[in-house]
């Protein structure tokens, strides 16, 4: 089966990474598949990404809206000849119902990645996606909660989970080493506090450094590991004071060894304005950290209030710092929520399955009598 995937961009994000994971969970159940990637920028912040066995060709445009697009991805349409085409966003199906407009090629619009309250026609994602539904075979969420933010048709809108590959989190660095490269010592008895994430305005890191600086002036066993990298950065760490700058909150920057990093954290967080379903949490769990996050969107069918973490409710310092501090004091409740997070990403998120789900998609979409080997 002949399968054409177009996004945007790929730096490292969520989408993207859901995106990958996909393509290699398709490649490893069988060659059966020929995967033909666009990418229409030439920003690759998954370098695997030509490490992979599949067709990868850049479109850089000149702006944003450049509909010379169009003709290209016409053109590669008509030489691939792909049985199904995967958008995975918004611009991109813009371009790619006009170039799929007379081949009519099964599009699947995997663009419902979030799921902002109150969505409009003034927002420029919810618009493209009512102009494209005509020309879209279905639409893929990652959640529940974003079908019902922008109101896609029943009929034409399905929920796939993030899929995550466990082998990720096998094989990692030497826990002495990590401590000692993002600490600069052994961790010892200090509990360490982590949120992994962009910084930039979907992502409500300010609340959190207010309530990390509130907590860590009452106690020097905490460190707070703010990891990623965005145009939010700068600012925010001259609001951190100096004595606790690199000390007991540090700002790691951009990291391609996540999975190691959280060997020796305690706590995962992740607070935020919207959310779809996010891989940052899947990842906490899956090295068995209780999670605290902020309800809304996708999170609460992803974190159990109680069980597997808490939910905070948006811009509330005096919440987090209640939920931390519980954490903080309990370790047995720690290891309990840690544990029924390990066992539910397990159970529901597993790459095997979700990459299963996808197949049955193609296949019915398709209507092809394929045989998967």
């Amino acid at each position: 089966m002949k399968i054409l995937m177009v996004i945007d961009s790929l730096p490292r994000g969520g989408k993207e990474r859901r995106m990958l994971e996909l393509i290699k969970g398709l490649k490893d159940q069988s060659e059966f598949f020929d995967i033909y990637l666009i990418s229409l920028s030439n920003i690759v912040g998954y370098h695997y990404v030509h490490d992979l066995p599949i067709k990868f060709k850049v479109i850089d445009r000149k702006y944003k809206k450049d509909f010379t697009v169009i003709f290209k991805l016409k053109k590669i349409i008509s030489t691939f000849k792909p049985d199904i085409i995967h958008s995975w966003s918004t611009m991109a199906s813009v371009f790619l119902s006009a170039s799929n407009f007379f081949t009519r090629i099964p599009l699947v619009n995997g663009v419902l990645a979030d799921a902002f309250a109150n969505l409009n026609f003034r927002d420029t994602h919810y618009l493209r996606i009512k102009l494209t539904t005509p020309f879209s075979a279905v639409f893929v969420s990652n959640s529940e909660a974003g079908i019902r933010a922008y109101k896609t048709p029943a009929n034409k809108s399905v929920c796939i989970y993030n899929g995550i590959d466990f082998r990720r989190f096998e094989n990692l660095k030497p826990i002495a080493e990590v401590e000692n490269e993002i600490l600069g010592h052994a961790k010892n008895d200090r509990i360490i506090i982590a949120m992994v994430a962009g910084f930039n305005w979907r992502k409500d890191f300010e609340t959190l450094i207010n309530a990390a600086i509130k907590i860590c002036m009452t106690r020097n066993d905490l460190v707070f590991l703010l990891i990623g990298n965005g145009p939010l950065l700068e600012g925010l760490k001259k609001k951190v004071p100096v004595e606790l700058l690199n000390r007991q909150i540090i700002f790691t920057g951009e990291r391609e060894d996540i999975e190691s990093i959280l060997q020796i954290i305690d706590i995962g967080m992740l607070i935020t304005f919207y959310e779809g379903i996010s891989n940052t949490i899947i990842e906490y769990m899956a090295m068995g950290k209780p999670v605290i996050a902020t309800d809304g969107g996708g999170t609460s069918e992803l974190v159990l209030d109680g069980v597997n973490g808490f939910l905070v409710q948006k811009k509330n310092e005096k919440q987090i710092i209640e939920k931390l501090e519980l954490l903080i004091l309990n370790k047995k409740l720690r290891t309990d929520l840690g544990r029924n997070g390990y066992q539910w990403v397990r159970q529901k998120f597993d790459i095997t399955e979700k990459t299963n789900q996808y197949i049955n998609l193609y296949k019915k979409l398709a209507k092809s009598n394929y045989q998967i080997v």
